[in-house]
């Protein structure tokens, strides 16, 4: 194929899954000879940008709530649309849209770009019905921004996302297609193998994810008190949140929340079992990723992602999803056994060679 010319759209590269998932993928597009561009509506760059991928920060200091209300939304697009046009004017017109995360789904949803994806990285109802919980203010603003993906190409990270909106009342999408996120496979087992000081010499559960209430951090301390005789790593940005929420539920002294880790894999590879209390996912990706590492996993059943990974040798580890009692008991359990993790169907999914070349085909 000859070089295109990509542009990948997200709300920022923060510490997040999509954001890593993106770059990577951004990563080995480069090194396939293609342009990658990044358009971000804040400015928080987490991670480290790969060699010749282009990132471009939105012109404005508001926030990503205000950029996309309704009273500003027409005009932030049409920003959008100049600064998309601007880098067209110097490297040629993308060949490829890819649209991740709320706030750029709205923005983009207002621009006429051709050949345009929005990917699907989690449970549009599970998101909507937490949205509600929460207060009306909040459900309409989270109907609004999944609404922006109707009539739209739709890539979603699971079969489980995909059918999910198959058979919602929220949206008609245009299309639908599954494409997992990617691993590269190589790069995480020698990730795996570099040595940190910061990581204990004793045995610890681990679990890795942002400190918001889909992930259970209540539910994962809860089930904690019931698996005895081993610490937990939790590895998050948010660590005075997460070690106030440890110490509110009285599990404080077996917690051990360092810094945001850019190298997540070793803590993976050293891990005695990576614990996942999630009530909702798209997909799990680091549940794929300490099985690479060698690393058996437990979790939730949750909606969606765990039940694809969790397979074989592995699919008695799924808890009920909001159970502390029940995923300490399948915790206590995976701790006693030995797995044999080599050639799980997961895995040969995942491959960044073969994620790559399923996004670039694409390209019309």
């Amino acid at each position: 194929m000859d070089s295109k010319n990509i542009a990948i759209f997200i709300d920022s590269l923060g510490g997040g899954g999509a954001e890593r998932i993106m770059l990577d993928l951004a990563e080995q597009m480069v090194g396939l000879t293609h342009n990658v561009h990044f358009f971000i509506l804040e400015t928080v760059l987490d991670y480290t940008i790969p060699a010749g991928v282009v990132v471009h920060h939105f012109d404005t200091k508001q926030k990503r709530a205000k950029l996309t209300n309704a009273f500003n939304i027409g005009k932030s697009a049409k920003q959008l649309a100049r600064q998309v046009a601007m880098v067209e004017s110097e490297i040629g017109l993308f060949d490829l849209h890819l649209v991740n995360l709320d706030s750029s789904n709205l923005l983009l949803s207002r621009c006429n770009f051709k050949n345009t994806y929005h990917v699907v990285h989690n449970s549009l109802h599970q998101e909507i019905q937490r949205a509600g919980r929460i207060n009306p203010i909040r459900y309409w603003r989270t109907l609004r921004e999944k609404r922006a993906l109707d009539n739209k190409h739709l890539i979603c990270v699971s079969e489980g996302v995909a059918n999910e909106i198959r058979h919602s009342k929220w949206i008609s999408p245009k299309s639908i297609q599954t494409i997992y996120n990617p691993c590269d496979i190589e790069k995480i087992k020698t990730l795996s193998q570099e040595s940190n000081d910061e990581i204990p010499n004793e045995p610890y559960l681990l679990h890795i994810g942002r400190v918001v209430k889909q992930k259970r951090h209540d539910i994962l301390f809860q089930a904690l008190k019931d698996i005895p005789d081993i610490k937990l790593v939790v590895l998050c940005k948010n660590t005075k949140k997460v070690m106030k929420l440890a110490n509110k539920m009285g599990v404080a002294d077996r917690v051990i929340a360092p810094s945001f880790q850019k190298n997540p894999y070793n803590w993976m590879k050293n891990a005695k079992l990576m614990l996942f209390s999630s009530e909702f996912e798209g997909l799990g990706m680091v549940l794929i990723e300490s099985l690479i590492c060698g690393t058996p996993v437990v979790s939730t059943d949750c909606d969606f992602g765990p039940r694809e990974i969790l397979t074989g040798p592995l699919d008695n580890n799924l808890a009920e999803v909001n159970n502390p009692s029940d995923l300490a008991t399948k915790a206590r359990q995976a701790l006693s056994q030995d797995y044999e993790l080599n050639n799980l169907e997961i895995i040969n999914k995942v491959g960044i060679n073969k994620i790559t070349q399923q996004y670039l085909k694409l390209i019309e």
